[in-house]
C-alpha cells in the first residue's frame, strides 16, 4: 500500500485493513443503476417463491405467508425519500430472506443453502460494507436462532441438527470464503479506480471523495488545497521522451510525499498536476508557508538515468470553508494555480472570487463568440497607411470589431485573448483574412488605373501552428481574385521564436505563394538577429511604444534609427506605427522610414469611409498634416495592415 493510499486512509478516518476494500461512495448514477437491478432481482423472487410453494405442496394462504416476508423490505427499497444505507440495507435484507424462504420450502435441502452464495456475491456490487455485512450476520444470525427453534426449517442433516450455531458459524465462513473472488474483485476495481496507475497516489476521484468526508475543523483551524501544475515538464517529455517523463513524474511525487506533514494528502489529478490537501492549519500564511516550502523542495535537480533535469512549479491554494464543496475547492485551487502561472509560474497564489466571476466571464465570453461567428456579428474597420515618400495611402490596416447585439461595437481587446484560448481564433482569423482581401480587391477594381491598394493581417500564434493556414490563405486569394502581392501577413517576434521550428515550414509556404511578411511590434519582443536574418519577411513594424515618446526621450529616437537602418541593410521596408503629432511624423521622415500610420493619418474606419479618403486623400485631415512636409525620392517599400488588439 502506498504511503498516499495509506494518508487517505487517515483523512477518511478508516481503520479497515489494507487489503479489503475501502467501501467508496459509487457515483450517484452508478449507486442507482445497481440498485435498480438487485432490487428487480429481489422482486423476481416473490412470484417464484410463489410458484416454487405451490409446487412443494403448500395452500395459497401458506405462499403467501412466505413471500409478505421478503416483499415488504422490497417495498422500503423503493422508497426514493429514503437515504442509500436504507434503501441498500432493505434490498439486502430481502434478498437474504428469499434465500431463507428457499432453504425453509425446500426442507432444509442443502443445495439450497447455494442461495445464500450468489447472494452476497450480488451484494458486493453496492460497493459498500453495510448491506454486505447484514447479510453475512443475517446468514449466521438466522442459521443459528431458526435452526435452534424450528432445526428442519434450516437442516436436514441430523450433525447439523444436533449443532445449529456451530453448523450456522461453519455455513457463515464458507459463504464469505466463497464471496472472497467478488471482494478482492470489489478491493481491486477500487484500487484502479482511485489510485494513479504510474505513482501509485490517490487520483482525482479519490481526491474528491476524501474532501467530501473531511472532518469538521477544529475551532481557529481549517484546511486547504493547494494545486501544483509543472511550469516545465512538457519539455522534459518531448526533450527526452515519455519514459524519462514518467520516471521523472514519479521522482517528484516521492518528493512531495516525503516533505508532507503528517494526515496530509497527495493526489495525481493527472498529466503534471498535483494536488494536496493540507489539514489542521490556522490559515493562509501557514498554507503559503507549507506551499513555499514545498515549491524549494521540487527545484532540486532530479536525477533520472544519465539526464539530471530541474523542476519548477507552479502552485494555487484555496481555504477550506462550510459553504464550499469538494469539487468547487479543487477547482478554486487550479484557478488560483493559474494565477500563478499567467504571473510567471514558479510561485504561489491564493485564491479569490474575482477569479472564479472571470473564469465564468471566460466561460459565457467563448459562447458568445462561437454565436458571433455563426452569425457573422463580426466587421473590419481600415487604418490608412501612409508613404512618407509620395505622401500618398498605399495600404490599410484592417482592425477586427465585434458589432455585440447588446453591448454595441467592442474592440479586439475586449475578445481576442478569449478567442485565442478557446482556439476560435483559427476560424475567426480566417474570416478576417477572407473579408480583407474581398474588401482590397473590390477598393482595386473600382480603380483599376490607381496603385493598388494592400492589405495585411495579423497572425496570431495559434493561427501560425494551424496545418489549414496555408490552404486557407490561398482560396481566399483565389475567390476574390486579388494578387497575393497586395496581401501582407503579420507576425510577432515572440509567436515565430517560441515555435521557430514548427512555423518556420508555414511561413516559406506563404512566400510561395507570394503574399508578404511583416515582423510586427518589432523592438518590443526578442529582437534576435539571427532570427531575424533566418525569417522570410519583407518588412518590419517599429512599435508605438518608440514613436510614441520620440519628442520626449532621445535614446528612443536612437533606437528607432538603428531598427531603420538594419531592415535597410537587410532589404526590408519600414512601417512606424502610432504616429500622432506633425513633429512625430517630421522625425520618422528624416530617419527615412518608408510608411507611417497612426490617428494623425487617420483613424480606423469603416469600408466606405475609408475609400473617401483614399480617393480624394487632399481633402481630408491627411492633407493637413503631410502638406508641409517635402516630397522625397520614392524608395521601397511595402504596404502593411494589421489587426493590433489595442485598436
Amino acid at each position: 500500500m502506498t504511503k498516499g493510499a495509506t494518508m487517505l486512509s487517515k483523512v477518511q478516518g478508516s481503520r479497515r485493513p489494507w487489503f479489503l476494500p475501502e467501501g467508496r461512495r459509487l457515483p450517484d448514477e452508478v449507486w442507482a443503476q445497481r440498485h435498480r437491478g438487485l432490487t428487480f432481482l429481489l422482486w423476481l423472487h416473490v412470484p417464484a417463491l410463489f410458484g416454487f410453494a405451490l409446487f412443494r405442496g403448500y395452500d395459497v394462504a401458506t405462499a403467501l405467508e412466505q413471500i409478505s416476508l421478503i416483499a415488504v423490505p422490497a417495498a422500503v427499497a423503493l422508497v426514493d425519500k429514503l437515504g442509500r444505507n436504507a434503501r441498500s440495507s432493505a434490498t439486502s435484507i430481502g434478498l437474504v430472506i428469499g434465500a431463507s424462504v428457499l432453504v425453509h420450502i425446500s426442507g432444509g435441502s442443502i443445495e439450497a443453502h447455494f442461495q445464500f452464495f450468489v447472494i452476497l456475491a450480488f451484494l458486493t456490487l453496492y460497493q459498500a460494507w453495510l448491506p454486505f455485512l447484514l447479510a453475512l450476520l443475517y446468514v449466521v444470525g438466522e442459521h443459528g436462532i431458526v435452526g435452534a427453534i424450528d432445526p428442519r426449517a434450516v437442516y436436514n442433516n441430523p450433525a447439523d441438527i444436533a449443532q445449529p450455531w456451530k453448523w450456522a458459524a461453519i455455513h457463515g465462513g464458507f459463504v464469505l470464503a466463497a464471496s472472497f473472488a467478488n471482494v478482492l474483485s470489489w478491493r481491486l476495481t477500487e484500487q484502479e479506480a482511485l489510485h494513479d496507475g504510474l505513482t501509485g497516489l490517490p487520483n482525482r476521484a479519490s481526491l474528491l471523495d476524501a474532501l467530501e468526508k473531511m472532518p469538521p475543523s477544529r475551532p481557529h483551524r481549517t484546511s486547504a488545497v493547494l494545486f501544483i501544475d509543472l511550469d516545465n515538464f512538457k519539455d522534459a517529455n518531448d526533450a527526452f521522451g515519455h519514459d524519462v517523463g514518467d520516471a521523472l513524474l514519479i521522482a517528484l511525487a516521492h518528493r512531495l510525499q516525503r516533505h508532507l506533514r503528517t494526515g496530509d494528502l497527495l493526489a495525481r489529478l493527472g498529466g503534471d498536476e498535483f494536488a494536496i490537501v493540507v489539514n489542521d492549519i490556522s490559515g493562509v500564511d501557514e498554507a503559503k508557508a507549507v506551499a513555499e516550502r514545498l515549491l524549494s523542495a521540487l527545484e532540486e535537480p532530479v536525477c533520472v538515468g544519465d539526464v539530471t533535469l530541474g523542476a519548477c512549479a507552479s502552485m494555487g491554494i484555496a481555504l477550506a470553508d462550510e459553504s464550499t464543496s469538494g469539487a468547487d475547492l479543487l477547482r478554486n485551487a487550479d484557478l488560483a494555480m493559474y494565477e500563478a502561472k499567467r504571473d510567471g509560474g514558479a510561485r504561489v497564489a491564493t485564491y479569490r472570487p474575482t477569479l472564479h466571476s472571470a473564469a465564468v466571464r471566460r466561460t459565457e465570453l467563448e459562447a458568445e463568440l462561437r454565436v458571433a461567428l455563426a452569425e457573422e456579428q463580426f466587421v473590419l474597420h481600415y487604418q490608412p497607411i501612409v508613404d512618407l515618400a509620395t505622401h500618398r495611402i498605399v495600404g490599410t490596416e484592417a482592425l477586427i470589431r465585434w458589432q455585440h447585439p447588446t453591448q454595441g461595437l467592442l474592440a479586439p481587446a475586449e475578445f481576442i485573448t478569449a478567442a485565442e484560448q478557446s482556439g476560435l481564433i483559427v476560424p475567426l482569423g480566417a474570416w478576417v483574412i477572407r473579408t480583407a482581401c474581398k474588401q482590397t480587391a473590390t477598393w482595386q477594381k473600382s480603380e483599376p488605373d490607381a496603385a493598388p491598394i494592400t492589405v495585411a493581417v495579423n497572425l496570431s500564434p495559434r493561427q501560425l501552428l494551424d496545418r489549414t493556414l496555408v490552404a486557407t490563405v490561398a482560396e481566399a486569394l483565389h475567390d476574390t481574385d486579388l494578387d497575393p502581392s497586395s496581401l501582407c501577413l503579420e507576425i510577432t517576434e515572440g509567436s515565430v521564436i517560441k515555435d521557430f521550428d514548427a512555423t518556420m515550414p508555414t511561413l516559406h509556404a506563404l512566400r510561395t505563394l507570394g503574399v508578404s511578411l511583416a515582423l510586427d511590434d518589432f523592438g518590443t519582443g526578442y529582437s534576435s538577429l539571427s532570427y531575424l536574418k533566418q525569417l522570410p519577411v519583407t518588412s518590419v513594424k517599429i512599435d508605438r511604444s518608440f514613436v510614441g515618446d520620440l519628442e520626449a526621450n532621445a535614446n528612443n529616437g536612437q533606437i528607432v534609427l538603428a531598427i531603420i537602418e538594419l531592415a535597410h541593410a537587410l532589404g526590408m521596408s519600414v512601417t512606424a506605427e502610432g504616429a500622432e503629432t506633425v513633429q512625430q511624423l517630421a522625425a520618422l521622415k528624416a530617419m527615412r522610414s518608408d510608411m507611417a500610420q497612426g490617428y494623425l493619418l487617420g483613424r480606423p474606419m469603416p469600408p466606405t469611409d475609408l475609400r473617401a479618403t483614399i480617393m480624394e486623400p487632399e481633402a481630408g485631415p491627411l492633407s493637413d498634416c503631410l502638406f508641409e512636409l517635402p516630397i522625397q525620392a520614392a524608395g521601397r517599400h511595402d504596404a502593411a495592415v494589421t489587426t493590433n488588439e489595442q485598436d
